[in-house]
């Protein structure tokens, strides 16, 4: 996919995030990424996460120090020549008084005289891509129960991504679940489906929608073969005030047509544009007295389906990009709001309609994750879900120790190369965070604490050629040092300054690579973005996790054979 950043235009791997990115930029740069990332921005002014998803011709800003205070000021200039700021928002906001509840770090503001006597209002408190943040969810009910003293009819939403990103849920025995049962409690109306939804397979997220008390909407997906989800394309809640809020829910698709999951958990599906699908819903409108788009799409993707749309959408509650909208942003009339990720943010969102149908909006990001009070019933059925054994049971059985980085890499590449289905998989070696494993179980602790970086798998078309120019890459980027390898051997020849002279480099069968020949190659992350190699092909992403890869590899062998001894990697002078 082509992203820009700082109005440089990359060439990155499909499904890449922001991090990658930003390692992107700085390898075209010729510069050394850094450990703690800057701070990046959208085309927007919005702050993005390091691990939010990218769209194709989505644009970055890294900035810092001088120029990102030259760049708010512009910015906050923009705003005021537009008439967005303060009391020329595009809702009247009610001036802060002696009725003002705090939340957290911030405010919230009594409905007390802001509604007038012929007015109807709908407050809704969202949040998106969640991600299996379990241990944020009681600070999450506490304002969400006083939210509700002040607004009784409070809706809760989510925009989709409530799964993976949490070994606690994500490898719990019934997949997922501690996710549902947190959202169960804390009293959810609706979830937009991700993309993550479907990391359970068809199955597991049928199981999971079962289990839910709310439901889940995506208008833009059909099918599911033998597993057919309850899936609604829309749904209208009517208020006890009479209000009828109709939302529709509409998923990403990458440049492959599908969502940014493994092609096998989205097999049986057929998706089409979450675009054109909005269109054919448009009559939602005549429905309901508030039409919402609850997507789960991207933030800039969700510009598009606002200036693209004729009349008609209120409101887009989004999510995807992990986008921290933290101002009113107003796209062809239409107020767009996503709130970061992982419940560190939520978005307070109060809708009026006077006796005209007239429908006037305002936004307002509350803090999650700084709250200093927690529902403690919430709390303890975390604290029972982060006190689960199931990360220490036992997912395979070393028959022998290992006593170094290199078996362990070797064993990481096997895992990647398994999973990925590759010809050849490379594991860059400070990747590798423990150098000792003892015989005996082996658990999901054990992985998480060889592989804690959460680095998707990514596979690669490259020519031998071009597996040499990375192999020379990798070397000076990894202190002088070899990767490791799966379905290749490799052997190193040094000068005096350590700096490789020839490379030789045999497959399994023990032939030389073929220069011309195109393998595929697993890697992960970021190894794709940091090595400056020759390539073509810029990859793609399995969209699960080299972690994930290595646990399920594992399962499935059992056993895990001896790497004593084992060389597959060597340097001569």
């Amino acid at each position: 996919m082509k992203i820009t950043v700082n109005d440089t235009l990359l060439d990155l791997h499909n499904g890449a995030r922001v991090r990658d990115a930003i390692a992107g930029f700085y390898k075209h740069e010729g510069r050394k990424v850094p450990e703690r990332l800057p701070v990046a921005e959208d085309r927007y002014g919005n702050i993005v996460a390091p691990d939010g998803a990218l769209t194709d011709g989505n644009a970055l800003f890294i900035l810092s120090g001088r120029k990102k205070r030259t760049r708010l000021i512009r910015l906050l200039v923009v705003i005021l020549a537009a008439g967005l700021l303060f009391a020329c928002s595009s809702t009247r906001h009610a001036a802060t008084s002696p009725d003002m509840k705090k939340q957290g770090s911030t405010t919230v503001a009594a409905p007390a005289g802001t509604v007038a006597p012929d007015d109807r209002q709908a407050v809704i408190f969202s949040v998106n891509d969640m991600h299996a943040a379990i241990d944020n969810f009681p600070k999450l009910a506490w304002i969400v129960d006083s939210l509700r003293s002040v607004y009784p009819n409070l809706l809760l939403i989510a925009a989709g991504d409530n799964q993976t990103g949490n070994p606690v849920n994500d490898q719990f025995p019934e997949k997922g679940f501690p996710v549902i049962d947190l959202m169960n409690a804390v009293g959810f109306n609706l979830s937009a489906v991700g993309n993550h939804e479907f990391d359970t397979g068809p199955e597991g997220f049928g199981n999971l929608i079962s289990k839910a008390d709310f439901s889940f909407i995506c208008a833009n997906v059909s099918g599911g073969g033998r597993h057919p989800l309850k899936i609604d394309p829309y749904k209208i809640i009517t208020l006890p005030n009479g209000l009828k809020v109709a939302f529709l829910g509409l998923l990403q698709l990458g440049q492959n047509g599908i969502p940014d999951s493994h092609p096998d958990n989205v097999r049986d599906f057929v998706f089409r544009s979450p675009c054109e699908t909005a269109l054919e819903y448009l009559w939602l409108k005549d429905s309901s007295d508030v039409f919402i788009a609850l997507t789960h799409i991207g933030f800039e993707e969700d510009v598009k389906l606002a200036e693209t749309m004729p009349p008609g959408i209120d409101l887009i509650i989004g999510g995807h990009s992990h986008t921290r909208v933290d101002r009113e942003q107003v796209h062809n009339g239409i107020l767009i709001t996503q709130a970061d990720s992982k419940l560190k943010f939520g978005t307070l969102i109060r809708l009026k309609v006077d006796a005209a149908g007239r429908v006037t909006r305002s936004m307002q990001l509350i803090d999650i994750r700084n709250s200093k009070k927690e529902k403690p019933e919430i709390r303890s059925m975390v604290d029972r879900y982060n006190d689960n054994p199931v990360l220490n049971q036992a997912i395979a059985t070393a028959t022998d120790d290992f006593s170094s980085y290199e078996e362990l890499g070797y064993l990481m590449a096997d895992g990647q190369r398994a999973a990925a289905g590759a010809d050849i998989a490379l594991m860059n070696p400070g990747g590798v965070r423990i150098d000792r494993l003892p015989k005996g179980p082996v658990t999901i602790k054990n992985v998480y604490q060889l592989d804690p970086f959460g680095n998707e798998l990514v596979v690669t078309k490259l020519t031998g050629s071009e597996i040499f120019s990375l192999l020379r890459a990798a070397w000076s980027a990894d202190r002088k040092s070899p990767l490791f390898t799966s379905g290749i051997t490799t052997e190193t020849r040094v000068n005096d300054h350590g700096e490789p002279e020839e490379i030789t480099v045999h497959t399994d069968d023990g032939k030389p690579l073929d220069l011309n020949h195109v393998y595929s190659v697993a890697m992960n992350s970021y190894m794709t973005q940091v090595y400056r190699y020759e390539h073509a092909d810029p990859g793609q992403s399995l969209f699960l996790t080299t972690a994930q890869a290595l646990i399920g590899y594992l399962k499935q062998e059992g056993n895990i054979k001896s790497y004593r001894g084992e060389k597959r990697v060597r340097v001569t002078r």
